[in-house]
This record gives structure tokens, C-alpha cells and sequence, in this order.
């Protein structure tokens, strides 16, 4: 067995494009971790098609202001504005009853090319966030089959035959809700340290991940050099807390970031130039082939088998590795 490693973060994102709610543990689904971008902020269309447009945090800095949590029982999501008292936050509930929104209005919501339905929650959340980001948008719940396809095309290599996995590896065909291009972003805390010396010196002790939205961070312990996941291709993940658990990541595609890296997560502005990551590590880390121009920071994968549950400490195994663009 290879050197071991450790999850040291874990982080869903409720809403696509908000910031993210750290967790200590999560279950696995076949749509990414659970709870992960089954929400989304769309603006509505003005004609009467039922297509509507999302808002992403590389247009839109203001999301960053945003503030998710989840109740300790897990069925409610409350979310704030960092800057406003007036509404102070709204709450809806993680896992909205399909009677409460039987007439309520359902759009389509195209990302990266693949559709989900998205069913509107109303006039609270709207009127909330509608306030505080300066448009009329609407916030929707995942509708529908709860998923949608992974946009293959540009992302996923051939060999993966539409991510259906190895159905003998215990790995179940992979969806995903409101994400952009796959279930999971992993990182690793010797890529965060680099990208965080590349920072002026009086910001360097700036949590950059933040930034850097991963689902999955694990620790390498100072035993693997920067950036030594762009060339991961299995993981295994066995559980200190369920000996019997063991869980195969399948890494697929070097992750490669967009202008959300510059978003400052204090303003809700352009950051200054000096800590602009997409920048900073565009200098040196255009390493996808097929998008040669943008700078990449870990990897996209997915998980399985649907069920399990990730634990911050769960070892860690670079178990096969592969060389891909």
C-alpha cells in the first residue's frame, strides 16, 4: 500500500456558486456527496419558454457574500448576508416535500451543455436574494429525477464509457445535480500551500481553499510535493470510524479554474490584482492540454459506492496513477 494520507476537509455547497458549509462527515450519493448543488440561483426568462439562466460566482463576485449553514438535524438550510440585517436570512428546508411545491413553477436549467429541472421555492427566497444581488432572480430545488448528465464531451475521457465505473467495483453510474462538470472537486494541502506562497506575504495566512472550492481536501502530510494529484487516478478511502467501509475515487480530469478564483470573499468584489489566484497560477500551471490557456487546481472525480460516508481523518491511498491532460 502506497503512503498514507488523510481527508483533512470536507465541504458541500448547497446552493451552486455560495460559499460552502465545511462538515466534519457526509454521505456519498451517486450524485456527488449529499446535499452537494441541489440548489440553484437562476435568473427567469422574460418570454414564456421555461428556460432559465443560472448564476455563477465567476460573473456574479457578490455570491461570495452569501453565508449557508445546516442545522444540526440536517433538514433545514439557513442562509445570511454578510453585509445586511434586512431580511436577515432565510430558511428552507434541505430536502423540500414534493407536495409542498406541487404548483409551484419549474424551469430548465442548462450548465455546461446537460439539463435538470429546477422547481422555484417562492417569493422569500427570491425577494432575498433578489434584494441583495441587484436582479431579479429565483432560487430552485433540484427537480425532476433529482440529476442530471455529466457533460462528457470536453471533460470525461473515453475509457469511462459515460462514468458507469466498473459496475464490479461496487461503483454505480454517476449523475450529478446542479454541479458544473462532475461530482467532485479533490485537493490537496501541498497544491493549497503552494498557491497560498504565491500571495504577498501580508496575505499568506489567507484560507485560500476557500476560494478554490474543493469538495474533498486531503492532507499529504509534507509526503507528497505540490500538485502530485494532477496525476492521480485511484484513491482508496478506508474509514477510521466503519473498518468495513472501504470507498474507490476515481479521479478523471485535471480541473481547470476560472475567473471565481478572484472573487474576495470579504467584498464580494474583484480582488486585488496581487492576490488574484487565476493569475498567479496561470503562470505556470496551464497543464491541460485540452484548455491550454487556463490554470489548473486539482482534480475532478467521482465516488462510490452510494452509501458510505467520508469522515475528516479517513486514510487515504494513491492506489493507481495515470498521466492525462
Amino acid at each position: 500500500m502506497s503512503t498514507t494520507l488523510t481527508i483533512q476537509r470536507l465541504f458541500i455547497y448547497p446552493v451552486k456558486s455560495l460559499p460552502p458549509v465545511q462538515v466534519s462527515s457526509v454521505e456519498l450519493t451517486n450524485e456527488g456527496l449529499r446535499f452537494d448543488r441541489c440548489f440553484v440561483l437562476v435568473t427567469p426568462p422574460k418570454d414564456n419558454s421555461r428556460e432559465a439562466k443560472f448564476l455563477t460566482i465567476k460573473k456574479h463576485f457578490k455570491l461570495m457574500l452569501f453565508k449557508p449553514v445546516i442545522d444540526d438535524s440536517w433538514t433545514k438550510l439557513t442562509i445570511s448576508h454578510l453585509h445586511s440585517n434586512s431580511p436577515p436570512a432565510i430558511t428552507v428546508p434541505l430536502t423540500p416535500s414534493p407536495l409542498s411545491l406541487l404548483q409551484n413553477k419549474t424551469y430548465e436549467v442548462s450548465i455546461f451543455g446537460t439539463t435538470a429541472i429546477g422547481i422555484d421555492l417562492g417569493e422569500e427566497p427570491a425577494n432575498f436574494f433578489s434584494k441583495h444581488i441587484g436582479q431579479d432572480v429565483r432560487l430552485l430545488s433540484i427537480g425532476g429525477t433529482g440529476r442530471r448528465e455529466i457533460p462528457g464531451a470536453a471533460y470525461v475521457p473515453s475509457e469511462h464509457n459515460a462514468l458507469s465505473l466498473a459496475l464490479r467495483e461496487g461503483l454505480q453510474p454517476q449523475r450529478i445535480r446542479f454541479a458544473d462538470a462532475a461530482p467532485l472537486l479533490i485537493t490537496s494541502t501541498a497544491s493549497e500551500e503552494d498557491a497560498r506562497s504565491r500571495l504577498p506575504k501580508e496575505w499568506q495566512h489567507e484560507d485560500v481553499i476557500v476560494r478554490l472550492r474543493p469538495n474533498i481536501h486531503i492532507d499529504v502530510k509534507g509526503q507528497l510535493p505540490p500538485y502530485d494529484e494532477d496525476n492521480w487516478s485511484s484513491l482508496l478511502v478506508r474509514s477510521q470510524a466503519d473498518e468495513a467501509q472501504e470507498v474507490t475515487i476515481k479521479c478523471i480530469f485535471r480541473t481547470v479554474r476560472c475567473l471565481s478564483l478572484n472573487a474576495d470573499p470579504e467584498t464580494g468584489e474583484m480582488i486585488h490584482r496581487s492576490r488574484q489566484l487565476y493569475g498567479l497560477l496561470a503562470s505556470d500551471r496551464r497543464v491541460n492540454d485540452k484548455f491550454p490557456h487556463k490554470p489548473v487546481f486539482g482534480q475532478y472525480a467521482f465516488a462510490g459506492p452510494s452509501g458510505a460516508v467520508l469522515r475528516i481523518g479517513d486514510q487515504v491511498y494513491v492506489t493507481e496513477r495515470a498521466q492525462r491532460t
